[in-house]
């Protein structure tokens, strides 16, 4: 049995956000997660045309990967301001070129990202730069180091994403959404999970899965009551 997801947005009602960056697994993440939580995502695969297409699509906001090939990132965010002034930029950089990105950006007073980063650190210097201070359905879970995108059913370790079976997933979706510091016992977790009496030791072979994947010490077993999600 697949995790419950909550409500989403219907429409588009915190306005269009413009992704400059090539076509690859992260901008579709990317996409869907602005488009789950009420944006209008509208991707752009070139660098040249950032600041025109910004002013006539009416972006809210942009989102640059900052390192596209044949990107000139100072020219094209002079462009961009000159075309879109008051249009905030949200930067995506790598580790090893985050000092140079600082650099390029402190004269703009643009915004960055240092990847990979979770997807409800966009969200939130999002609504920041926009003042949108309404509430967001919530789609992203924390727990310590550990976070589950409900969405788009990702999980993530150290702001890694950690590839899971659907039931792994619904496992740690059912930890993370149990109180924190309580145990949720094998009852517990077969009725959220499988909704019916598994076998006798399907439990323990999913727990062990997700602690080869997420790390021994994120699961702890408290003996006769069952498992924690540390954090």
């Amino acid at each position: 049995m697949a995790a419950m997801r909550p409500d989403r947005y219907a429409g588009a009602e915190r306005g269009r956000v413009l992704c400059v960056a090539p076509s690859h697994r992260t901008t579709s993440v990317l996409v869907g997660t602005l488009r789950s939580h009420g944006f209008e995502p509208q991707l752009l695969r070139e660098s040249w045309s950032v600041g025109a297409t910004a002013r006539a699509s009416g972006a809210r906001a942009v989102v640059l990967d900052i390192e596209m090939p044949g990107l000139r990132p100072v020219e094209v965010l002079a462009d961009l301001h000159r075309d879109s002034p008051r249009t905030p930029v949200i930067a995506l950089t790598s580790p090893e070129a985050r000092d140079r990105t600082v650099s390029t950006l402190r004269a703009t007073q643009d915004d960055y990202l240092v990847t990979p980063f979770p997807m409800e650190e966009l969200l939130a210097r999002l609504r920041l730069r926009l003042g949108d201070d309404r509430p967001t359905a919530q789609l992203f879970l924390r727990r310590g180091d550990v976070a589950v995108d409900t969405a788009l059913e990702q999980v993530f370790v150290e702001n890694k994403p950690v590839s899971l079976s659907r039931t792994e997933f619904a496992v740690v979706d059912a930890l993370i959404r149990h109180p924190r510091g309580q145990a949720m016992s094998q009852e517990q977790l077969v009725t959220r999970v499988w909704g019916g009496p598994p076998t006798s030791n399907i439990v323990e072979v999913y727990i062990g899965y997700l602690r080869r994947k997420l790390g021994a010490e994120r699961i702890r077993t408290v003996r006769g009551r069952g498992y924690i999600l540390e954090g």
